[in-house]
């Protein structure tokens, strides 16, 4: 059984915002998995968790499609990963193993390639709403892990950033969103 939330985002601001709310309560160990499809907004989430956790200028958190890896500093190291390039069977040996056995995290765009077996995950998927407007983020984690606790942290921080105090349910989308 996975537990999930679905927070709808309207603009490149807002996800990027949602990013920070989760590398705000990314430790180390943890593994976050970004998948969607081309353009859906992985590298912004990824510029919005990153940043946070390591205190790194979020313009200097760019998708490492061809370095498949950056390393950013803070508290604990994070990795940000991009398998893109990579089919499933390369994935071994990128590194990726070794960076959360240094007590690092992880942050993998393109996260469908692979799966590790070892940290806490969480799944973020991301779609393009109907209208093209908007993106429905969908986060997915185990409830026998520690994530559960930090979800409920991350949406009051990501709804108090959006600057309203109540949220309000989409029918379409069945997900939190602001209006």
């Amino acid at each position: 059984m996975v537990n999930s939330r679905t927070i709808l985002t309207l603009s490149e601001d807002e996800t990027i915002r949602l990013g920070q709310a989760i590398g705000n309560k990314l430790a180390p160990g943890d593994i976050v998995f970004l998948m969607g499809d081309l353009g859906a907004g992985k590298t912004r989430l990824a510029k919005g968790i990153v940043s946070a956790a390591t205190g790194a200028d979020p313009d200097e958190v760019v998708s490492p499609t061809f370095t498949l890896i950056n390393v950013f500093e803070g508290a604990f190291p994070v990795y940000h990963a991009d398998l893109y390039r990579l089919e499933s069977d390369q994935i071994s040996g990128t590194g990726l193993e070794e960076a959360l056995e240094e007590s690092g995290a992880v942050v993998v765009e393109w996260g469908e390639k692979g799966r590790f077996a070892e940290g806490e995950q969480l799944r973020v998927t991301i779609e393009y709403t109907r209208t093209g407007s908007g993106r429905a983020i969908v986060m997915e984690w185990s409830p026998d892990g520690t994530w559960h606790d930090r979800i409920r942290a991350i949406m009051k921080q990501w709804v108090a950033s959006q600057g309203v105090a109540t949220p309000v349910r989409d029918a379409e989308h069945s997900c939190l969103c602001i209006s």
